[in-house]
C-alpha cells in the first residue's frame, strides 16, 4: 500500500508540473505572437494597442524575441537567376547564390554587386560567384542603364538586402556593396546615404563627381575598397585619386588600389584578374562597426536617415539633391544647404554634438551605450568651416537627466531596420533653441557647406 501511494503522490505532483509548463510555454508564445502582429501589421491603432498590452514586458524579453527569429531554411540554395522583386508596383529581376554552408547555423556574408550600363544581374553574378569562392551569398539586382543613383533604384536595392536578410541565414554585420563603372557610382552614392548598413564598400572602375564628394563624410565607420585603372578611359583617374586623399586625410578607413592594365574592349575600364585575391582576403576581414564612439554626417533633404546611434530629424534650408534616373521625372534641384552632424560619445553617458544647419536631431541609446541608471549629458555646439579651419561656437548643454526606456522606439526602430543587431530602447530628441547656421552667401557647394 505504501508503495502504491507514493506512486499517487509522484504522479500528482508530475500533473501539477505538466499543468503549469504550458501555462509558461503559452506566455512565452504570446508574447511571441504580439511582437509578430506588430511587425507585420500596417494598421497604427493595432500598433498601439500591441504597445499597450506589451508594455509590462522587459526590454531584453523583447530583444531576445526580435534576435531569435527563425530564418526560413526551406528555402532554396544556390544559382538562382530568374528571380524578381515587386518593389513601389512595379519587378526588378535579380540574380541570387547561397552557398550550401547557409544551411548550418553559422551565418553567411552577403556581397551585393551592381552591374554597369548595358549588363544585368543575370551576367553578372557567376563571375562573382567564382572569384568569392562559392562560400560567400552573392546578390546582383538589375537595374535598367544601371543608374544606381537614383533613388528607386537604391530603395530597391535596400528592399532586396532587407528580403534576402530575412529568407537566408545573412550575417547582418557582413553586407558588402560592391559595383563596377555605374555599379560603382551606385556603391558610393547608396554607401554614402546609408554607411551604417555594410561592413563595407568596393567600388570598381567608378567614381563620383566633386559635387557629392562631400558625403564620403558618412564613411567615418565604413571601410573602403577603391580599384581604378591608370588608363580607364570613361571615368578619369583624377576622380578616384581625389576621392582616396579625401579619405586618407580624415584618416578613414581606405584602401586604393591602381592598376596599369588594359583590357581588348575597354581600356582600364574592368576588374584585372590579379586584383581579385587581395580583394577577397579584404572582404574576410572585414565586420560592421555597431555602435561606434564617433558618428559624422553629411546631410541634404532627401537622405535623412539613422546613421548608427544619431540622426538628423530637421535641417536649415536643406538642399534636395537628386540625379536623373530612367523611372524618375526630371529631378527637382533646389538651391539649398547641406548639413554636418559630429555626434562623439566623450565618456560614460556623456555625448557632444557639433553641427552646422542643424534644427533638431535624435540620439539613440541601449544598454550597451548608456547606464540607464544614471544621468546622461548631451551638449550642443555650432560650428563654421573657414578655408581648412574648423571654427567652433559656444557649447550649451542641451540635455541632462536620466533617459527613460521606451518600447515603441525599440519595436518602430526593428520594425523598419529590420536588424537584430541594432536594437535601441530609447531616444532623445534635442530641438535646438536658436538654429545653428553658418549665414555665408549661397553658392555652388564648397567648403562651407553650401550647394546651389
Amino acid at each position: 500500500m505504501n508503495i502504491i501511494k507514493n506512486i499517487l503522490i509522484i504522479l500528482f505532483f508530475v500533473s501539477c508540473s505538466a499543468v503549469q509548463e504550458p501555462g509558461t510555454v503559452r506566455e512565452i508564445l504570446d508574447i511571441k505572437s504580439e511582437v509578430n502582429l506588430f511587425l507585420s501589421t500596417q494598421d497604427p491603432e493595432v500598433e498601439k494597442q500591441v504597445l499597450n498590452r506589451l508594455k509590462q514586458v522587459q526590454h531584453e524579453t523583447i530583444k531576445s524575441i526580435l534576435r531569435s527569429r527563425t530564418q526560413k531554411t526551406s528555402n532554396p540554395i544556390g544559382l538562382q537567376k530568374n528571380l524578381k522583386i515587386k518593389y513601389n508596383r512595379k519587378d526588378y529581376p535579380y540574380s541570387l547564390f547561397i552557398p550550401s554552408a547557409s544551411r548550418t547555423e553559422e551565418k553567411i556574408p552577403l556581397v551585393v554587386v551592381l552591374h554597369g550600363l548595358g549588363g544585368s544581374g543575370a551576367n553578372t553574378i557567376s563571375a562573382w560567384v567564382e572569384r568569392l569562392g562559392e562560400k560567400v551569398a552573392v546578390l546582383c539586382p538589375t537595374y535598367p542603364m544601371g543608374a544606381w543613383w537614383a533613388r528607386p533604384a537604391e530603395e530597391m536595392v535596400l528592399r532586396l538586402i532587407d528580403e534576402t536578410r530575412e529568407k537566408y541565414n545573412i550575417n547582418s554585420d557582413r553586407i558588402f556593396l560592391a559595383g563596377l563603372s555605374n555599379g560603382a557610382i551606385g556603391a558610393y552614392m547608396i554607401g554614402m546615404f546609408y554607411p551604417d548598413r555594410f561592413a563595407g564598400l568596393i567600388p570598381i572602375a567608378g567614381s563620383i563627381t566633386p559635387r557629392y564628394m562631400h558625403f564620403l563624410m558618412n564613411l567615418r565607420n565604413t571601410p573602403i575598397y577603391m580599384i581604378q585603372g591608370v588608363h580607364d578611359p570613361i571615368f578619369p583617374i583624377k576622380l578616384s585619386r581625389r576621392i582616396h586623399k579625401i579619405l586618407s586625410d580624415m584618416k578613414y578607413p581606405v584602401i586604393y588600389r591602381e592598376h596599369e592594365e588594359k583590357g581588348l574592349a575597354h581600356g582600364g575600364h574592368f576588374l584585372p584578374e590579379s586584383e581579385i585575391p587581395a580583394m577577397v582576403e579584404w572582404i574576410g576581414k572585414q565586420k560592421r562597426q555597431n555602435n561606434p564612439n564617433v558618428v559624422r554626417m553629411t546631410r541634404e533633404g532627401n537622405h535623412m536617415g539613422l546613421i548608427n546611434w544619431a540622426q538628423l530629424i530637421e535641417g536649415k534650408n536643406l538642399a534636395l539633391l537628386e540625379l536623373p534616373g530612367p523611372e524618375s521625372p526630371k529631378p527637382i534641384i533646389r538651391d539649398g544647404k547641406i548639413s554636418r552632424m559630429f555626434a562623439t560619445r566623450k565618456g560614460p553617458n556623456q555625448f557632444e554634438v557639433m553641427g552646422e544647419n542643424i534644427v533638431k536631431y535624435d540620439l539613440y541609446f541601449n544598454s550597451e551605450t548608456i547606464d540607464f541608471d544614471k544621468v546622461v549629458t548631451i551638449t550642443t555646439q555650432k560650428f563654421q568651416v573657414q578655408g581648412n579651419n574648423l571654427i567652433p561656437g559656444e557649447k550649451k548643454t542641451s540635455y541632462k537627466k536620466k533617459v527613460k526606456k521606451d518600447l515603441a522606439v525599440l519595436l518602430y526602430g526593428y520594425k523598419k531596420l529590420r536588424e537584430p543587431n541594432r536594437l535601441y530602447d530609447a531616444k532623445v530628441t534635442i530641438l535646438l533653441e536658436s538654429t545653428l547656421v553658418d549665414h555665408s552667401p549661397a553658392s555652388e557647394i564648397n567648403s562651407n557647406g553650401r550647394i546651389s
